[in-house]
């Protein structure tokens, strides 16, 4: 259980923190009118049971009444009591300030900076659609590893893939056979990945939680999974002992310093980065954008993939995958990576030719109707 909690209530508070986090943005601008002092200034807990508050009665329509007391009553005892309760009364009365003042970025709540960046690269229809995606709830599902006869198979590419029933509880449960809960888009990423390591050893950097690994390890003799991060690695040991993943190994390592001294049939960098492709289902990441954060991530990148070269036995394949929409992570890398690295030609990845632009995969989510997700890969000739 979470929050102690289970069933409906259990789901209720999980569907109240995502939105809270969603519409943070928007959420401080109403609180800001009714708040004496600014919101920056509050302690961590107050602002967050403003929010929570708030999103009750903006958001979901709890019942004025009951949205105010549960609030207070979770700070019982706190000083700031009285100021929650205040606030949140004062918005239950008279509303949330007139939108058509509020800017994008208030409105669809997501950083400013951001907003306008998008709107200079994706227009601004086409921005507001994309902040829409990304503020809905996402489906979730995964590849069974079979369709046949089951009529609730088929996702938008893949045939074996089920959207599954959100409930509050597990959907692992509603399912006759082990699978990765992920976006179709991911697994199909994961499932071009495995066509190019069919047989191969591989090694995989960035690996954990391992949504990849359950493809790769299904077509490759050998799967190496490094993560510099031991708390992520354990979480994708628990997935390897749920699924039964036993031609892949776990290794806790840099990917700029890879501990190894060997040459793999294919090097998978699963790259960090700025998520902006994954909002919906990562809500929080937005709240870490920055232009600093994306030329951080982007040299991130650029070492990843030098280091990685060096690792690719003759004939053998580079691949490159982020869940960013943004140049500089994805085709702008793919750009440097062969201009420095000649003995690498792209080659390929098989997806749906929608999915595909000059052989790497590029997803668009108000597009394709799935994650934002981009990927290339390479062939080393030398």
């Amino acid at each position: 259980m979470i929050f102690g909690l289970s069933g409906r209530d259990r789901a209720f508070a999980l569907r109240l923190l995502r939105e809270t986090v969603v519409w943070r943005a928007r959420l401080d601008r109403a609180l800001a009118r009714y708040c004496s002092r600014p919101l920056e200034t509050l302690e961590e807990p107050v602002l967050a049971a403003l929010r929570a508050g708030a999103a009750q009665l903006l958001i979901l329509g709890t019942p004025p009444h009951a949205a105010v007391s549960e609030t207070v009553s979770a700070l019982k005892g706190h000083r700031a009591g009285g100021l929650v309760n205040a606030v949140l009364r004062k918005l239950a009365a008279e509303g949330e300030p007139d939108t058509g003042s509020a800017s994008l970025a208030e409105r669809w709540s997501h950083p400013a900076d951001l907003v306008d960046r998008w709107i200079s690269r994706f227009g601004t229809e086409r921005t507001i659609r994309l902040m829409e995606w990304n503020n809905g709830v996402p489906a979730i599902g995964a590849c069974i590893g079979k369709a046949g006869d089951d009529p609730e198979c088929g996702g938008r590419y893949l045939g074996d893939y089920r959207v599954l029933q959100r409930s509050g509880s597990s959907p692992l449960g509603s399912l006759d056979c082990p699978a990765y809960i992920q976006d179709e888009a991911a697994a199909l990423v994961g499932r071009s990945m495995a066509a190019m390591a069919a047989g191969g050893e591989v090694l995989e950097i960035g690996a954990a939680p391992g949504g990849k690994t359950h493809h790769l390890q299904a077509s490759a003799s050998l799967v190496i999974s490094m993560d510099s991060s031991p708390a992520r690695m354990e979480r994708w040991a628990q997935n390897r002992r749920r699924l039964g993943w036993t031609g892949a190994f776990p290794l806790v390592g840099s990917g700029t310093a890879p501990p190894l001294a060997r040459q793999f049939d294919m090097v998978l960098v699963d790259s960090p980065c700025t998520n902006t492709g994954v909002y919906r289902r990562r809500p929080d990441a937005r709240w870490n954008w920055s232009s600093a954060y994306l030329i951080q991530m982007a040299g991130l990148q650029r070492n990843l993939l030098d280091s990685a070269a060096e690792l690719v036995a003759p004939s053998g394949v580079l691949a490159y995958s982020t869940c960013s929409l943004e140049d500089e992570e994805n085709v702008q890398q793919v750009e440097r990576f062969e201009s420095i690295h000649g003995d690498y030609r792209r080659v390929d990845l098989q997806v749906p030719a929608e999915l595909a632009s000059e052989g790497m995969i590029s997803i668009f989510p108000t597009e394709h109707g799935i994650d934002g997700l981009f990927a290339a890969a390479w062939r080393r000739e030398t």
